[in-house]
């Protein structure tokens, strides 16, 4: 299954990203965190907005104002009095946003 790559202006230049190594992006003001498979992170100078509208059509979802999430990372999910947990793979629990749930269960369980 072919993701693609992206391109991740730095600091010091760019650096070509697999989209499926991508297991979260957490904003950070005009900051975006990029979390990766290998365990390692890249902070990029630009805002979570722009990866939300690249990476939607990629398998990613916006849970919450500061996550984006790579739906295949996900493997499980529980219920809170409001909006609920996505817990990833790595064992990482992200927010999942009472504004965002419906349309999570939506796309994770297609209803």
């Amino acid at each position: 299954e072919e993701y693609g790559r992206i391109v991740l202006p730095t600091m010091e230049g760019f650096v070509v990203q697999d989209v499926k190594e991508i297991v979260r992006c957490e904003a950070d003001r005009n900051y975006t965190h990029f979390y990766l498979q290998n365990g390692k992170k890249q902070v990029i100078p630009r805002t979570l907005k722009i990866y939300d509208e690249l990476l939607a059509q990629l398998g990613f979802f916006r849970v919450h104002q500061s996550h984006l999430v790579n739906l295949k990372q996900i493997i499980e999910y529980k219920r809170r009095k409001k909006g609920g947990l996505a817990i990833l793979r790595d064992g990482t629990e992200i927010p999942v946003s009472e504004s965002r749930k419906d349309g999570f269960m939506e796309r994770f369980l297609g209803r």
